[in-house]
């Protein structure tokens, strides 16, 4: 977190394209990485309780909100931009906290959390420097500096491990990127540019959230059900896995940036479908291996 930061103060102090682009809303984004970082490092520390988690969270968000950073319109295909209204701060709020636990999802294998980080930021960085977003570049080079040089002590087989303080930060800042784009650039590629290049991390999370409701568990208490538990449960290798994930990653990516040079339409048809199919294979793992997974094997 220090070493993000200050990186990122440096280019906030002497670069005057940034600190006219975020203006004092950059404090208000310190003050929300602060606290989720806090809550995270307790929940290191002391296992805190998920209502606990979740109110901590919701804080850091409205942190961001208050300092201006809404979504206030979304794209509807066939219907194109709707005026959210009195339903932004929800929304937005929603929108935060789920991305701020996505990275932590996927949290489980050395290399894994910060390998597809850095991936994603690279995919932000390239379409930021297209729409001419300085924000999202130097927030996104801030990113990639931060997990390349954690991922150095944390690859298989791991020397330090990122925790919860780590990856609810880095889906923190993710959050806070990913409303930028629609905000700063109003195309339509814009709004799924985000969601494309957090590809892996949000379809884990969507496919977690119905996976635990449907089996009558609370969506909020974490299990061994994810997709890196059931690659590994096929026999696969922990580096095997991650390098799966680090591919499907890519993908995402190059998607992302696709979107700013071919057909809008298109793109977002093969998103769609490539984000069901990816939901469709996690969910006949789930089915296929949940027997070995109930039998007590853990993977770490």
């Amino acid at each position: 977190m220090a070493g993000f930061w200050l990186s990122v103060l440096y280019a906030y102090y002497h670069f005057p394209a940034l600190s006219r682009e975020l203006g004092d809303f950059i404090y208000f984004v310190i003050a929300g990485a602060v606290v989720i970082f806090v809550v995270g490092l307790a929940d290191d520390v002391s296992d805190l309780s998920a209502p606990a988690k979740l109110a901590g969270q919701t804080l850091a968000g409205l942190i961001v909100c208050l300092g201006g950073l809404k979504i206030s319109v979304i794209f509807v295909p066939t219907i194109g931009q709707v005026d959210l209204g009195v339903l932004s701060l929800p929304i937005t709020l929603v929108w935060l906290v789920g991305v701020m636990n996505s990275i932590n999802l996927i949290d489980g294998l050395d290399g894994l959390a910060a390998g597809v980080s850095a991936l994603a930021a690279l995919a932000l960085l390239f379409v930021g420097i297209t729409f001419g977003l300085v924000a999202v570049v130097v927030f996104s080079l801030a990113i990639i500096g931060a997990c390349l040089a954690f991922l150095y002590f944390n690859h298989y087989p791991a020397k330090i491990f990122m925790g919860d303080s780590g990856s609810l930060f880095l889906g923190y800042l993710f959050a806070v990127i990913s409303i930028i784009f629609p905000i700063k650039s109003y195309t339509t590629a814009a709004i799924f540019i985000p969601l494309a290049a957090l590809g892996v991390p949000i379809v884990e999370t969507v496919v977690s959230f119905f996976r635990r409701v449907f089996s009558g568990r609370e969506f909020y208490k974490a299990d061994n059900r994810h997709l890196f538990h059931y690659l590994a449960a096929t026999g696969l290798s922990k580096q095997t896995v991650v390098w799966t994930f680090y591919i499907l990653s890519a993908l995402f990516a190059v998607l992302s940036g696709a979107m700013i040079v071919l057909s809008k339409r298109l793109l977002i048809t093969i998103l769609v479908v490539f984000m069901v199919v990816i939901f469709a294979i996690l969910l006949r793992f789930r089915l296929t291996r949940s027997r070995n997974l109930s039998s007590g094997k853990q993977y770490d």
